[in-house]
């Protein structure tokens, strides 16, 4: 918008720990980054040009400012893997009532399943999620 540069995304979600860095890696670094500064100005004088005429000239960019300071102080936590009752967002009971496909738990309702079938659901479920963490998951 500010730039007329229409970035290559490709690397976006790369993995950036390979060492060296490819060429084209190392390209988009360096235009991913080279107009940050020049967006910052623009956004921050659009900021103060909205708020002229406020009885304070700088609040929408105390707001933006004060946002970007809680934002970057959020810590994440992994969401532990709870492979006995299957909930939070990706456990498998969670899946499983989410889809509508079966009742996994021993009084859900639905169509039902077998205990040998649950555990093999079960199983499955923590085979992929162990799986995916293992080669999606940064190092750190």
């Amino acid at each position: 918008m500010y730039c007329d540069f229409v970035p290559d995304k490709r690397y976006q979600l790369s993995d950036w720990r390979i060492r060296p860095l490819p060429d084209d890696m190392l390209q988009y670094a360096r235009s991913d980054t080279h107009f940050l500064l020049y967006i910052y100005d623009n956004l921050r004088n659009a900021l103060l040009d909205k708020s002229t005429g406020s009885q304070n000239p700088t609040a929408l960019l105390d707001e933006a400012l004060a946002r970007s300071a809680e934002t970057s102080l959020r810590v994440y936590t992994k969401e532990p893997y709870d492979l006995a009752e299957g909930s939070g967002t990706g456990g498998w009971d969670t899946l499983a009532k989410k889809w509508n496909k079966i009742a996994l738990t021993a009084g859900g309702s639905g169509l039902g399943i077998g205990a040998m079938q649950r555990e093999v659901y079960k199983s499955v479920h923590w085979w992929r999620e162990r799986v995916a963490r293992e080669e999606d998951e940064s190092t750190r």
